[in-house]
């Protein structure tokens, strides 16, 4: 998905969206932390991210002069002060998706948004597996980081199935995404102590025949 933004009343470009977050680390903090809190102020992401807030002003109004955000004044205004400007993502990335007549396209989007997404969420777990496997040589440390981050948390699993139980799976899976959608619906949720989950099935075997078909092609 492509997206436009006028820099100046003359002049227009496209860059995909992606590329657009990936110009800057930060980019892509600010992103994952807007599609957690759907709005924030410059001083809010400051709280989160290793960047002082000069740095995350500046990402900000760069990240809306290329189109990815949009931002509003607050509703209540202190006397006396100048409020900080509200951020959020462009809506017209989920509405762009959702227009989409094309089925196949429609596909490719979601799946190459969502793989950049988990690429994106698996390197924040880097910094923590970093600082539990520097604490492997004094048991109470490692524990105490064990408990803080990853006790509470069902450990990553991997199955490899043939098609038939691929099938039986996909009816497991449905039922199991409903109530999960259910679950995540019952009431406001605590960004202060959210979670992420995703997961993703792959017909590996064919995907190693297709990468190797399109080798022999070339």
């Amino acid at each position: 998905m492509k997206i436009s933004s006028d820099v100046e009343s003359n002049y227009v470009f496209e860059e995909e969206w992606d590329q657009l977050i990936a110009k800057h680390k930060i980019r892509s903090d600010i992103w994952a932390l807007l599609e957690l809190h759907h709005e924030l102020n410059v001083t809010q992401i400051t709280h989160y991210v290793e960047q002082g807030k000069t740095t995350v002003a500046r990402h900000l109004k760069l990240m809306e002069k290329d189109g990815l955000l949009l931002s509003r004044s607050p509703k209540k205004v202190i006397k006396g002060r100048i409020p900080p400007k509200i951020f959020r993502i462009n809506p017209k990335f989920k509405k762009e998706e959702e227009e989409e007549e094309n089925f196949y396209k429609k596909v490719v989007t979601h799946y190459r948004k969502t793989g950049y997404n988990v690429s994106k969420l698996l390197s924040y777990l880097e910094p923590l597996l970093n600082l539990l496997e520097n604490e492997l040589d004094d048991p109470e440390s490692a524990k105490t980081i064990y408990d803080e981050y990853l006790s509470f948390i069902p450990a990553p699993v991997v199955f490899y199935l043939d098609k038939k139980r691929a099938e039986a799976l996909m009816d497991i899976h449905a039922e199991y995404v409903l109530k999960l959608q259910n679950l995540a619906m019952e009431e406001d949720l605590n960004t202060e102590e959210a979670f992420v989950y995703f997961d993703i099935s792959l017909p590996l075997a064919a995907l190693f025949e297709l990468k190797k078909k399109i080798k022999l092609k070339k």
